[in-house]
């Protein structure tokens, strides 16, 4: 829902940075269309894109206090906020969530943050004051970028505005994680020297001093036996998520693959509407044998007819044409300015695409295989005893010796803080879900908003709704793993909600075309010939370049390289990067 970005000047020379402000603003417009607004002040611009879902005729942003003081640009959606707002002693105005977001922070002040239960990345200024508060959701939904230099914050919802006046510069080493180790990149900093991400989970207070951010909400599984929550409780907290997401003044639909998450939001869904349904499908799917796959299990096209049919829901099929699979390659890279990391970003950007055209919002199955255990490496003692073995499942491009001279032991080693090699199985189990939860999650949910809102669609994640997520954290990863089943418990919840034969499917990624080796080729021999500087000085391409000219067919950690190479040269080309 929206695009916000603005410049605090503590100087008092905002106003001389408007044009810069609006063309920051400018870049974000496929984030909001329905409409556009500004605060202007001596210390600061904030500029606001509308996708309007929520009360579209009374809440224009930014949104400012009664008494001028306060001054607000946001975007999200609080699942809760009507039964927020009447907690709240507050003049209200509007019926948007906007407002309510306002007025706890006027009543509260940072601590509103603690009773937010939704979808958000806001900015508040103070005028009184003179000082900025910055918030992100939990789970790191939606995005939150900015700059802090000489005396100015600079900050936008997508790292590619804050490029607005500033000659771009690579970072190197998150670029070189995104080459090795892509599930975990693109989280803890973005692309571009001198910009950072506000982590999931966090806010931040600005003042003269300069920016000082804080954790408020922390991820973490029981590791030792506890209080289960019981099926019956899940499976309730679950439908009352659905239902908190379904409340908008604009067209809804849902992404619908025949899995367990998406189907179980479909069943939800029904007591309040009857919601189009959307499934991707790719050239060759029916036909190709998913024992060779890696994370891809099944074909998804039969389960998500017979889910849809068995709810009855109207069914969108999006066929994916190999013939625009080069152009596609292009647009992700140029769309996701964390760099593409899975093969599956293409699938996300068709999907959204087409949703698009017929609702400004999707309800979207994210952050159930990362909060209820979902992934079957889970179930293997060597993928928890070491982050290198989860980096080794899905493989890296070869990088330059005089860079790393053994780039997946180097992001092993990083990511081992969260782990705990030592400790008993429970505890690795629980500290390799801190570090899913962590850096693979929001990495997903970071792609999920940008290809969606690249088409001016806002998916919603009933799955990270608070009260679902305080559960989950009080169920131990061998409950839900119980019998060998990636989320055993989560399963038991949704007897009786969804046909058995998903509710029994194992887990399968979402789908890729998986004949896309030839395509990958030609662009490969295309675009490496003069490939950006900076995708010569990190990648080993005399290997690349090697494998290429063999005839032997690529596997598919390899055609997932060359996918990643390929998108960091689009990437450094679009952004001038040198």
């Amino acid at each position: 829902m929206c695009g916000i970005a603005g410049i605090v000047h503590f100087a008092g020379g905002a106003l001389d940075r408007v044009d810069r402000a609006r063309r920051m603003s400018a870049r974000l417009r496929h984030r909001g269309p329905d409409g556009s607004g500004e605060v202007l002040s001596p210390w600061a611009v904030l500029e606001h894109r509308r996708l309007a879902l929520v009360d579209p005729g009374q809440g224009a942003q930014p949104m400012q206090s009664p008494d001028g003081r306060f001054s607000l640009v946001y975007n999200g959606e609080l699942y809760d906020h009507e039964a927020l707002r009447r907690r709240l002693p507050y003049p209200f105005r509007t019926r948007c969530d906007a407002e309510t977001l306002l007025a706890a922070y006027a009543t509260w002040g940072a601590d509103c943050i603690t009773h937010l239960n939704g979808m958000f990345a806001f900015f508040v200024w103070d005028a009184r004051l003179r000082r900025g508060f910055a918030g992100r959701d939990p789970l790191g939904v939606k995005p939150f970028a900015y700059r802090w230099h000489e005396g100015e914050l600079a900050f936008a919802s997508e790292a590619q505005a804050l490029l607005e006046g500033v000659r771009a510069r690579p970072r190197h080493w998150a670029m070189l994680e995104q080459l090795v180790a892509p599930a975990f990149s693109g989280v803890e900093a973005p692309m571009f020297e001198e910009i950072e991400y506000l982590p999931p989970g966090h806010c931040l207070e600005v003042s003269e001093a300069g920016p000082v951010t804080r954790r408020y909400f922390h991820y973490r599984v029981e590791s030792t036996p506890a209080p289960v929550p019981a099926p019956a409780e899940l499976r309730d907290a679950l439908g009352r998520a659905v239902d908190r997401c379904l409340t908008a003044d604009a067209p809804l639909g849902l992404y619908l693959s025949g899995g367990l998450d998406s189907t179980a939001i479909a069943a939800f869904s029904r007591h309040r509407a009857t919601l189009p349904a959307f499934t991707v499908a790719f050239e060759g799917m029916a036909d190709y044998d998913y024992d060779r796959s890696l994370i891809v299990a099944s074909d998804d096209r039969p389960l998500a007819e017979s889910a849809a049919r068995d709810l009855g829901l109207p069914l969108r099929q999006v066929e994916v044409p190999r013939s625009a699979l080069a152009a596609d390659l292009e647009r992700v890279s140029r769309t996701n300015d964390a760099l593409p990391a899975w093969e599956q970003e293409i699938a996300q950007d068709h999907l959204a695409q087409a949703a698009a055209c017929e609702v400004k919002g999707v309800l979207v199955g994210d952050a159930a295989d990362e909060t209820h255990c979902g992934y079957h490496f889970l179930l293997d003692e060597a993928a928890t005893a070491s982050p290198r073995a989860i980096l080794e499942r899905f493989g890296s491009v070869p990088i330059r010796s005089d860079v790393l001279d053994d780039p997946i032991g180097h992001f092993a080693r990083k990511y081992s803080t969260w782990t705990n090699p030592d400790g008993d199985r429970a505890a690795r189990l629980a500290g390799t879900i801190g570090l899913i939860v962590d850096r693979w999650l929001p990495r997903l949910l970071h792609n999920g908003d940008i290809h969606a809102m690249r088409w001016s669609l806002e998916a919603r994640v009933p799955f990270a709704d608070l009260d679902l997520l305080r559960l989950a954290q009080a169920i131990p990863a061998a409950t839900a793993l119980a019998g060998g089943r990636e989320k055993a418990h989560l399963r038991e919840a949704l007897r009786g909600v969804i046909p058995e034969t998903i509710r029994g499917r194992r887990k399968s990624a979402l789908p890729k075309d998986q004949g896309a080796e030839p395509v990958y080729r030609a662009e490969a021999a295309r675009l490496f010939t003069e490939p950006p500087a900076v995708v010569d000085e990190l990648v080993d391409l005399r290997r690349v370049r090697e494998r290429l000219r063999s005839p032997a067919a690529l596997h598919e950690r390899e055609r997932a390289a060359i996918f990643r190479v390929i998108c960091l040269t689009h990437f450094c080309r679009h952004h001038g990067l040198a």
